[in-house]
């Protein structure tokens, strides 16, 4: 049934952006690194696409009818925010790290639901444009990090080029 066509595609997106992330942490050596590789992870064209932003917009449709579909997003939304946060505490302090996290979680499903919703895709650049805009703001008392972030979104997009379009990866996101 639908329910289950949906639910199938929302676990493969989120088992290949689990396994993004952690393949691009292999090569990230430091909180900004890190942070970045869940970023891309999250929004690299292999994975984010207009086809899965609107499976995915149709399954959050579905959470409040389904209890599958409320496990899935439960558990995606808890893994972000965990992964969002360890980094975050590190760059921030603990205080921070929760309520930066929230927001960068409610800014990343906010990109999914608006790409999901467009008529034309929205590309993957512009969407990680917007978290790194919202980002920077959110981090505005922590000083001296914005170059930190630079040189870590230069580092993981290049290897985020390599790995998430080898022929592997892509054959996987198929």
């Amino acid at each position: 049934d639908k329910s289950s066509l949906l639910e199938a595609v929302f676990r493969r997106s989120n088992s290949l952006l689990s396994e993004a992330v952690k393949e691009l942490y292999r090569y990230a050596h430091n909180p900004h690194e890190r942070l970045w590789a869940i970023i891309f992870a999250n929004f690299y064209e292999t994975i984010f696409n207009h086809k899965v932003c609107q499976a995915w917009l149709a399954l959050a449709a579905e959470v409040p009818y389904n209890k599958q579909c409320q496990r899935i997003q439960t558990v995606c939304h808890a893994r972000i925010h965990t992964n969002l946060k360890h980094e975050l505490r590190v760059l921030c302090g603990g205080n921070d790290a929760e309520k930066i996290a929230k927001q960068l979680g409610v800014i990343i499903d906010g990109i999914w639901v608006r790409a999901g919703l467009q008529c034309e895709p929205m590309p993957s650049q512009q969407a990680i444009d917007e978290v790194e805009f919202a980002l920077y703001r959110l981090l505005i008392e922590v000083k001296d990090q914005k170059t930190s972030h630079k040189l870590a979104r230069t580092k993981i997009g290049h290897i985020a080029n390599i790995l998430m379009n080898s022929k592997a990866f892509k054959e996987k996101a198929l």
